[in-house]
């Protein structure tokens, strides 16, 4: 009798877990929409952190800061790809499981075509519950590769970003030598563990101890660093793929699929965020500014989040005063903080006064680096601070003339000196001039 109890209690347990098991579609697909909703709204992360990283780092590195986004955006888009995949799968498998409630399998007595027909569809199609097994199986996987993918992207992004923060912040106090160190230790610790582990994986090499040993410590000591605290659940998910790896090769097969369709969908949605610009600034790549922008004419470009470039009011001027806004990233301004004398508190003027002798210092700053030129003519402008009320970017304003203006076609020309680099970036934005439209 007793032993009949502890045969039960240990059975407890298992029928749970197959319980679990069985029903887990429900809670895989309520999490799967979920995750396909939440998973598109990552997109705007990458295109907030892209615009951030342009804000505010040196253009020396914006490399890095292309790598962080752009490999965020593969990952992000293979997100997408893995729950919308998902998503259809366990659609279909209900479909499926609800069909052999109903029909055991197959009939050819019962076929609505002849017995000849009928049999040589049957001969290349699957049986019915091998493929709800089949997608079923599919479907677990999807959801364990999903979240560890997730799980990796989350920690490399923010610890690389943290990291390159740290850096700025701490460049003006500490030799450049010094902060390069983490990054040339991770550096060493994952060339490392690529040559260990192409070593010890050579056959002639599996059954080496010492060697197995080396490369158990190499992708210990790397997985810390590259995973952090989350390296042992990352582990266990990868290890239990690559310990099953002969049972089921097709897992591989299904893996770079998913990669395949993150690359299309990254295709797609790189188009929506400043990314090229990253990777145009870093290599020095001359963009065309001659074209026109949408981003030009502030009529045109109602819902754009961050700017690029210099911003008209409009593309068809008609008034006698019209409102040019030139952004200034935050990069630009600590440039201009090295390149132009502070202006030193006055003991005579009161604290109101000095406060705006200080912002004309900048002013007058602004006004060296930044030219205006309208049909081959400067054109003397008066500067003032501005913060765009669409995209929030701090920037300067000023007013253009109508008498400056030619009837019909205009072309203003806005130059902007970088200080520390010593180069021009030039804007040319055509617009239309009618006194009497």
């Amino acid at each position: 009798m007793e032993n009949t109890k502890e045969i039960s209690a240990k059975a407890k347990p298992n029928d749970w877990l197959q319980r679990l098991k069985n029903e887990s579609w429900e809670a895989e697909l309520l999490v799967s929409a979920i995750a396909i909703f939440g998973t598109f709204q990552l997109f705007k992360v990458i295109n907030w952190t892209t615009n951030w990283f342009i804000d505010v780092l040196d253009p020396g590195q914006y490399i890095v800061a292309y790598f962080i986004v752009f490999f965020g955006l593969i990952a992000i888009s293979t997100l997408v790809a893995m729950f919308v995949i998902h998503f259809f799968l366990r659609a279909y498998w209900i479909g499926l499981v609800g069909l052999n409630s109903v029909f055991s399998d197959y009939s050819i007595e019962d076929s609505a075509y002849s017995k000849i027909y009928t049999e040589k569809i049957l001969s290349i199609l699957p049986k019915l519950t091998d493929s709800i097994e089949k997608v079923d199986k599919l479907c677990s996987v999807i959801f364990s590769v999903a979240f560890t993918f997730l799980l990796m992207l989350t920690y490399m992004a923010f610890f690389a970003s943290i990291y390159l923060l740290l850096f700025n912040l701490l460049s003006e106090y500490i030799s450049t030598y010094i902060l390069l160190i983490p990054l040339i230790i991770f550096l060493i610790v994952y060339i490392l563990q690529l040559i260990i582990s192409i070593i010890a994986n050579i056959k002639k090499y599996k059954n080496d101890v010492k060697i197995q040993t080396v490369y158990f410590q190499i992708v210990k000591i790397g997985s810390i660093f590259m995973l952090g605290p989350l390296y042992k659940n990352i582990l266990q998910i990868t290890m239990i793929f690559g310990s099953n790896f002969k049972k089921n090769k097709a897992l591989t097969k299904l893996i770079i699929a998913f990669m395949f369709s993150g690359m299309l969908v990254s295709f797609i949605k790189i188009k929506d965020t400043n990314i090229f610009y990253l990777i145009g600034k870093s290599f020095d790549i001359t963009t065309d500014y001659s074209k026109p922008f949408s981003s030009f004419y502030k009529t045109e470009n109602k819902d754009i989040d961050f700017l690029l470039t210099p911003q008209l009011e409009t593309d068809v001027v008609t008034a006698k005063l019209t409102k040019l806004f030139i952004p200034i990233f935050e990069n630009e301004q600590k440039s201009f903080q090295k390149n132009c004398p502070e202006y030193d508190d006055d003991d005579k003027k009161t604290r109101n006064e000095n406060r705006i002798k200080s912002w004309q210092s900048k002013l007058d700053c602004y006004q060296i680096y930044n030219q205006v030129i309208i049909n081959d003519k400067i054109i003397e402008v008066d500067f003032n601070k501005y913060y765009h009320p669409k995209t929030k970017q701090f920037g300067i304003i000023c007013y253009l003339k109508s008498k400056d203006f030619i009837e019909g076609k205009n072309i203003l020309t806005v130059k902007k000196i970088n200080a520390k680099e010593n180069n021009i970036t030039k804007w040319l934005i055509p617009f239309q001039y009618y006194q009497n439209y």
